[in-house]
């Protein structure tokens, strides 16, 4: 519903037919396009290379097998430049491959303006990815907001994170316009012990750049973001990896850290969370992590996270 787009399509070192498909596919094309290709590089490198193309007011992103609702850019683009804001953001649905699911519609058009600091906490919250964003390519060239092309895990967490700390304003949309297609063979669901290391590693470059600012989006993500970072992490890659793999990326990434001078300790208890003082911090299942509720008792900084996996 949105007409007024320039597209820029990545071949990201492609070893099959995929520039030729697309050729065809767009021999009708009624928009202007690019298409830029480059050797092997993985997604962050491959968004970049389209980050640099872009001379557009505003830029999004698609993956290259997901989907989107009619309404997507119209939306996004209405939400941003009603709000003033720096980016807007929108919701998924997920889309298993080969369940059959059909795409729900969207609802009415209906947005709220946030300050970055109360996005940081949503986003903490409630993780979406950066092809749910539509950003002000001002604002993105401005701040030198660029994708971490070491990072082969969830590259766009620490992209986002950055992202909302320098913005001033957001605009999110209650709508789920992206759709996002899983399959079994993506990098996100594959055992690599380099890709949880290269995702962590990525984090904590993010990480340490925010605590040397006092914005709020700062000091809200210096207080929940880490702990839930790093539970996800791991218990993604405690259901994907062998036990012996697991163990050992554990002593990689030095988790007896986390065990020294613990003001909080977090038990799994029958897929459930627990303090370990005796109360009840929250109950939530691991697997539903949007839930996960921020306590004063896990704010400080210094507060380590104890999570044993039984």
């Amino acid at each position: 519903t949105f007409r007024r787009f320039r597209a820029v399509f990545v071949d990201d070192g492609s070893q099959d037919d995929s520039v030729a498909v697309l050729h065809r596919c767009l021999e009708t094309a009624s928009f202007p396009y690019e298409i830029i290709r480059k050797e092997n590089g993985g997604a962050a490198s491959a968004r970049n290379a389209g980050l640099r193309a872009a001379t557009a007011p505003w830029i999004g992103f698609v993956d290259s097998d997901d989907g989107l609702l009619p309404q997507f850019l119209e939306q996004l683009y209405t939400a941003a430049t009603q709000s003033g804001a720096d980016f807007s953001v929108c919701g998924f649905q997920l889309i298993l491959e080969g369940s059959g699911k059909q795409p729900q519609p969207a609802g009415e058009f209906a947005y709220e303006a946030l300050t970055a600091a109360e996005y940081m906490r949503r986003y903490y919250t409630n993780w979406v990815g950066v092809v749910c964003m539509l950003i002000s390519g001002p604002f993105q060239r401005g701040k030198k907001l660029f994708f971490d092309e070491n990072c082969t895990y969830h590259e766009d967490i620490p992209f986002i994170t950055e992202t909302i700390a320098a913005a001033e304003r957001v605009a999110q949309i209650n709508n789920a316009l992206y759709l996002y297609l899983a399959h079994p063979g993506s990098l996100s669901r594959s055992p690599r012990m380099d890709k949880f290391l290269s995702g962590i590693q990525s984090f904590e470059k993010t990480a340490a750049k925010l605590t040397q600012s006092s914005s709020a989006a700062a000091e809200i993500f210096c207080t929940m973001a880490p702990a839930r970072y790093y539970i996800a992490t791991l218990r993604k890659a405690a259901v994907q990896m062998s036990y012996p793999a697991f163990a050992e990326l554990t002593k990689q990434i030095g988790f007896r850290r986390f065990l020294a001078v613990a003001a909080v300790k977090v038990y799994v208890q029958q897929c459930r969370i627990r303090v370990g003082r005796g109360k009840q911090l929250s109950h939530v299942c691991l697997g539903n992590m949007n839930r996960f509720v921020h306590h004063g008792a896990v704010s400080s900084q210094n507060s380590s996270i104890i999570v044993i996996i039984a």
